[in-house]
């Protein structure tokens, strides 16, 4: 790469940091907000079952009157309505997981047919419509409408991840895409804080006028989420380029760069721009399809364990919305202390797959420390000790995880399936499955044998998704197995 080409790609990668974080601290505002809005729904559209809400809620007590009795069953009368709202909460979010499940291939191809700038604007259009719906959503019908809406359109996760792969060489990926980790983590830190806050404000008193058009107490926080999105919408437009041509240059910079060091490993499964044979194509295709697995099992327990975070501190520890706001912001700082103090530094020295193992690790720990949350002398202090390792967990694995299936795409390679919007579209669109799954299994578990019994067998399920990982999962850069023996063999000759 010439030095022009690098501050390209430097601009570039700095344009995606910035328009991803607006993006999700967006995202983030409804977070500490979601049990009281689902409360504030029930209490406006109770005795009303010809409501979407309120068959929604039928169905529940149905459920809720065949588990009375399971003499195990942790919910009783006292507690059981309670409890609604966390169930009613999984099916939202699972919800919209599932509706990524089924877009997020189709954006990838687009974007690797259209471009990803092209695309990712017409994604930011229906990001903008959903949370107008959200601003004037008065019943639970408009606010369900506007969770379709951003279900479907939502794609800046994954073009990010695809922008990032189209301009940097695979020894410097995993650094730059350590930075959507960070946004992740900055964003959990700010937004469930900035939506904390402005729940407070309600809208509907301050603009009395507004009322017969649909505001509501909740409407402030949609407010500012759309005008985030406003923002990062022109931002955009204005001063991201379209990035396949850089697929080219990236390409030929790692071929010579390859080439350059060591002739011989022009057989093995090597950086991006030098040719793959056959049999490097089906072993990177056998490890993509390992890679899916995983993310969707982990995405599965961990968004699961995650989501039911908010409703453990709601029904046991009485937080509220504010202090809910507080405990996601501390878990957000440490995971961005993680990412950009221990993972951008240790990445190219341990390798991903190490990352990703010890936050899995500490995924068991944390799950572990909740579970003694719920009947523990001083919960809150186990509660922050949960919290602060699924926080690493949050900063080492998914991201860790992208990297190595962004490592095994190439762009010109005979199969498609190789190429970055394709293979990180599917491989997205295998983690939003198990988030999919996740929340509505973890909740109903949650509400079934209670919070500590959810967070006990979480742990376990996480220490087989550990081995699982330890024994399929490519060694980080190292593509081919083959690489480092004949680096190693023409060092020596050296």
């Amino acid at each position: 790469m010439t030095k022009v080409q690098e501050l390209d790609q430097k601009r570039i990668v700095g344009v995606v940091f910035k328009a991803l974080l607006i993006d999700l601290f967006s995202f983030t505002i409804i977070l500490p907000l979601f049990p009281r809005l689902l409360n504030y729904y029930q209490s406006a559209e109770v005795g009303h079952q010809e409501t979407i809400l309120g068959y929604a809620l039928a169905v529940l007590e149905q459920f809720k009157h065949l588990i009375m009795t399971n003499p195990h069953a942790s919910v009783k009368t006292g507690y059981a309505d309670k409890w609604d709202t966390v169930l009613l909460g999984g099916l939202i979010g699972s919800l919209f997981s599932l509706l990524q499940f089924f877009v997020s291939p189709k954006i990838g191809r687009a974007s690797d047919r259209l471009g990803r700038r092209t695309v990712l604007l017409y994604t930011m259009v229906g990001n903008i419509l959903s949370t107008l719906v959200w601003l004037f959503a008065r019943s639970f019908s408009l606010f369900l409408v506007a969770r379709i809406i951003a279900g479907l359109s939502e794609g800046n996760v994954q073009l990010s991840i695809a922008i990032i792969s189209d301009v940097t060489t695979p020894e410097k990926r995993s650094r730059s895409l350590a930075l959507v980790g960070i946004a992740f983590a900055i964003a959990f830190t700010v937004g469930p804080a900035i939506g904390a806050w402005f729940a407070s404000i309600d809208l509907s008193e301050l603009c009395p006028s507004l009322v017969k058009f649909g505001i509501y107490p909740y409407s402030m926080a949609a407010f500012v989420g759309l005008v985030l999105l406003v923002v990062e919408t022109a931002y955009l437009y204005v001063a991201l380029p379209e990035t396949i041509h850089f697929r080219h240059q990236v390409e030929q910079a790692a071929a010579a760069a390859a080439t350059s060091k060591d002739a011989s490993t022009s057989t093995a499964a090597t950086p991006a721009g030098e040719p793959v044979t056959l049999q490097i194509i089906q072993t990177r295709l056998l490890n993509l399809q390992y890679l899916k697995q995983i993310m969707c099992a982990f995405s599965f327990l961990f968004s699961g364990m995650e989501f039911t975070l908010v409703f453990l501190t709601f029904d046991v520890l009485d937080y509220t919305h504010m202090q809910q706001g507080k405990l996601l912001g501390f878990m957000g700082i440490v995971s961005a202390l993680i990412q950009g103090g221990y993972v951008r530094r240790r990445v190219q020295k341990m390798g991903e797959k190490m990352l990703v193992l010890q936050g899995m690790v500490s995924c068991v720990i944390g799950l572990y420390s909740l579970a003694r949350c719920v009947k523990a002398e001083n919960p809150v202090a186990w509660l922050y000790a949960g919290v602060t390792c699924l926080a690493f967990t949050s900063g080492t694995v998914v991201n860790c995880l992208t990297s190595l299936a962004s490592l095994q795409c190439h762009d010109r390679a005979s199969d498609d399936a190789l190429s970055k919007g394709r293979a990180l579209g599917e491989f997205r669109s295998f983690g939003q499955l198990g988030r999919a799954l996740g929340p509505i299994s973890a909740c109903g578990l949650y509400w079934i044998f209670g919070p500590g019994a959810c967070y006990a067998l979480g742990a376990l399920m996480m220490v087989g998704l550990t081995w699982i990982t330890v024994m399929n999962a490519p060694a980080g850069k190292k593509v081919d197995a083959k690489k480092p023996t004949v680096v190693k063999k023409s060092k020596k000759a050296e």
